[in-house]
């Protein structure tokens, strides 16, 4: 649940900013999409890729670190009764 809550901020906050640079730009939305990626200073690429990989990287642990623990809670609550 929470890698799929970064997905969707991470889609979110994609969209504002094209949104933002077709308004103060004049660009098309496909122009403004591609200008976050490919911008003149490459430091800016790897910024927003490397931030995206290590926000998806931490959201995937605490995802499989919450199912664990459902899943041990489960084991101990079955072994209970």
């Amino acid at each position: 649940m929470v890698t799929l809550c970064y997905f969707f901020t991470f889609v979110l906050l994609i969209m504002l900013t094209a949104f933002f640079d077709m308004r103060l730009f004049e660009y098309s939305i496909w122009e403004a999409l591609k200008n976050l990626l490919y911008t003149e200073i490459a430091v800016g690429r790897l910024i927003v890729l490397i931030g995206a990989v290590i926000g998806l990287s931490f959201s995937m642990v605490a995802d499989i670190r919450l199912y664990l623990k459902k899943k041990k809670s489960r084991q101990e609550k079955g072994n209970q009764a």
